[in-house]
């Protein structure tokens, strides 16, 4: 045999362990996880995005101008109704109610003045009544003596009125007085101070220096407000439950039912006023979420926080689902709407691609309206797998781990949609 031949054979000894290699590997079996597609009840989400809050939060504003004498609580105090807050200097009220109450007096003697000049004048006219019954006073005498009785009454009469008004400036005195103490309007907590005692506080309804001194929020009802888009805002319903994640608390949760859902929209951006129609912008339905009192400091109003709202009822009925991970779909032409369901059944040791079609999903399972029967085994897993497993490879099932909990509402990926 030449060289020529020898090369010849050993190219083709080559080419053979190369077949048998590849032939080998193809038949070798690759081990996967597979679940049972069984009947479960499934609670579908919608996530959300807003802040905690508490039900009612009240700004204490001065009605007065003053300067702030001393302020007798600080950020974080729970207060109970009518407790004094803070007080302004009196000084001026104290000497304004010393004048009305100076021309209180001074109103009230001149009452007594009248008085004595109206009984001064009906004796006089009760003589000159008899002496002019006898013919003794003249008619011109006696008409001026009537008018002056007349007058007096009428004085009298403004004395009176005069007494009157000094006792409504007295008492409105008083009032504003009342008004250097502020006290807590309901029981709760104080979540903002906003003045330092020496400040001035002024009465007005603009963000100027003064005219807010504390917010209460009250803490016998937690909030959350939270926006839903106006796409999910009809699968939401007073009454589901949700669970809240405050942004600084990543590890934590709240638990709570939907409260209330605002009628009115608002533009995505805006805080206050309602959406008015304007074209291309979407909108937010502000829903309150109560939540359930939790133990120590983890609730802070005004905090980032996201939601998860449970859309399922709670005698929902069970439906067959697989876990979301099994199923694959396939879009054409980039249109995401006409996307193709399918997942990989393990049937005789091979891999089955079966097309389906899928329903409600929640955080880890998806419903499988059709294509696939209760009880048949689903492959599952590993993604790294899974991923490259085509229709009628071989494949070795392996136990499948436990399915872990969602993950947190802030770190939650979002899940291929499905049509309910």
């Amino acid at each position: 045999m030449n060289k020529r031949q020898l090369v010849f054979v050993g190219v083709a000894l080559l080419a053979a362990a190369g077949l048998a290699f590849k032939i080998s590997r193809a038949e070798s079996a690759k081990e996967v996880e597979a679940e049972a597609a069984v009947h479960r009840v499934l609670t579908p989400t919608i996530l959300a995005s807003g802040s905690l809050t508490y039900e009612s939060q009240v700004t204490l504003v001065s009605e007065i101008v003053g300067r702030v004498q001393e302020v007798l609580v600080e950020d974080g105090d729970q207060v109970k109704r009518g407790q004094v807050l803070l007080r302004l200097d009196p000084e001026a009220s104290l000497a304004e109610l010393a004048q009305l109450e100076a021309n209180r007096r001074q109103a009230a003697l001149n009452i007594q003045r009248q008085q004595v000049r109206r009984e001064s004048t009906l004796a006089k006219w009760r003589r000159y009544e008899a002496l002019r019954a006898q013919g003794m006073v003249e008619a011109i005498k006696f008409d001026e003596l009537v008018t002056e009785k007349d007058v007096a009454e009428v004085e009298l009469q403004t004395s009176r009125e005069a007494l009157r008004q000094a006792e409504a400036e007295l008492q409105q005195a008083r009032e504003r007085h009342a008004k250097t103490v502020i006290r807590a309007p309901m029981d709760g907590k104080v979540t903002a101070v906003y003045v330092k005692a020496g400040e001035t506080a002024v009465p007005s309804a603009a963000s100027i220096a003064g005219s807010s001194l504390m917010v209460i929020g009250d803490t016998g009802s937690l909030y959350a407000e939270v926006n839903i888009d106006e796409s999910d805002i009809a699968k939401i319903a007073v009454g589901q439950q949700a669970r809240i994640v405050p942004a600084a608390f990543p590890d934590k949760s709240l638990s709570g039912k939907v409260d209330r859902i605002a009628l009115a929209p608002r533009q995505n951006g805006q805080q206050g006023a309602p959406a008015q129609g304007v074209s291309g912008q979407s909108k937010n339905y502000p829903v309150k979420v109560r939540l359930e009192a939790a133990a120590g400091s983890l609730f802070h109003p005004g905090m980032s926080c996201r939601a998860e709202i449970s859309t399922a009822a709670a005698n929902g009925q069970k439906r067959l689902a697989v876990p979301v991970q099994a199923v694959v779909y396939e879009h054409s032409g980039g249109d995401e709407s006409q996307a193709k369901a399918s997942v990989l059944v393990m049937k005789d040791g091979r891999a089955s691609k079966r097309p389906v079609e899928t329903g409600v999903a929640d955080d880890l399972h998806i419903e499988v309206v059709k294509g696939l029967a209760e009880g048949e085994q689903v492959i599952v897993g590993p993604a790294k797998t899974l991923r490259f497993l085509r229709d009628g490879e071989r494949v070795a099932s392996r136990s499948a781990p436990a399915p872990t909990p969602a993950p947190a509402a802030s770190q939650a990926e979002p899940k291929e949609p499905a049509r309910s």
